[in-house]
């Protein structure tokens, strides 16, 4: 079997298997559901960037926090490089690489041509109403599945970039009591919401295939449920009627990691 021409690059961890990241875990539940063949790099957290800059990635975004004013570039991780053609090509952001996926791979697209509007919008819904509080909550237990050398890159970059040290953010107690009530009642809203489109719909988007807003929560919660599975059991999987747990479980297919 020839090897495959495209290389995902994600971020490791000590569990087993590694993937854990939202941000990555949505390109790669789509890579899987499109089952397009590749191979996984994994990249600790300090040679993200120069990994990136090596094989010609763009930055995603510009240091939060920068003290001298020079908007550093930030590099960030999915990022894939596809080497079927003369010349690779790298793409970096998840959005970004889907968009290259449905247009080099088009078989099961998960950004459909008519509705482009309702999965940014639905992006938009999640980070702040569901979304919003899973960093909080899950920054504590997430620095605990890295080695020693990524929890201290992450641990001084957050101290830089937000003047706030990881082991501050959400302590056990009222504050994170709080979170976890916001995330409720933030679920309660998307259940809501997707109630909307009636009983027989299995996806967001109404149609019979997931796109990519399904991939997106299905990304952020794996995150809860990998770094934290103690609390995703008592603190999500009860809610909904089950709601939450029973669409992992419908995605298992995709959540292959090689």
């Amino acid at each position: 079997m020839s090897e495959p021409k495209i290389t995902f690059f994600d971020i490791p961890s000590l569990c087993k298997p590694q993937a854990w990241s939202p941000n990555t875990w949505k390109a790669r539940l789509v890579l899987n559901y499109k089952q397009i063949p590749y191979k996984t790099v994994w990249v600790a957290y300090p040679d993200i960037e120069d990994t990136l800059k090596k094989i010609g990635g763009k930055p995603t975004d510009i240091k939060p926090n920068t003290k001298d004013g020079s908007n550093e570039p930030l590099y960030t991780l999915p990022a894939i490089l596809d080497e079927s053609t003369d010349t690779p090509v790298v793409i970096t952001e998840s959005l970004a690489i889907m968009e290259y996926l449905d247009a080099k791979y088009p078989d099961r697209p998960v950004l459909p041509k008519r509705g482009r509007a309702l999965e940014h919008a639905f992006a938009r819904f999640f980070g702040n109403i569901p979304g919003e509080p899973i960093p909080r909550l899950m920054t504590r237990p997430t620095m605990e599945i890295h080695d020693a050398r990524s929890k201290l890159y992450v641990e001084q970059t957050r101290w830089d970039w937000y003047n706030i040290k990881c082991s501050e953010i959400s302590p056990e107690g009222p504050v994170r009591d709080g979170h976890w009530n916001e995330l409720e009642k933030g679920l309660d809203k998307l259940a809501e919401v997707l109630d909307k489109n009636g009983p027989d719909a299995e996806w967001v988007a109404g149609h019979s295939e997931p796109t990519r807003a399904d991939f997106t929560m299905v990304a952020w919660l794996l995150w809860i449920k990998i770094v934290s599975p103690d609390e995703w059991e008592k603190k999500v999987k009860p809610l909904n009627g089950g709601r939450w747990d029973k669409l992992l479980k419908k995605t298992e297919a995709w959540q292959t990691v090689e």
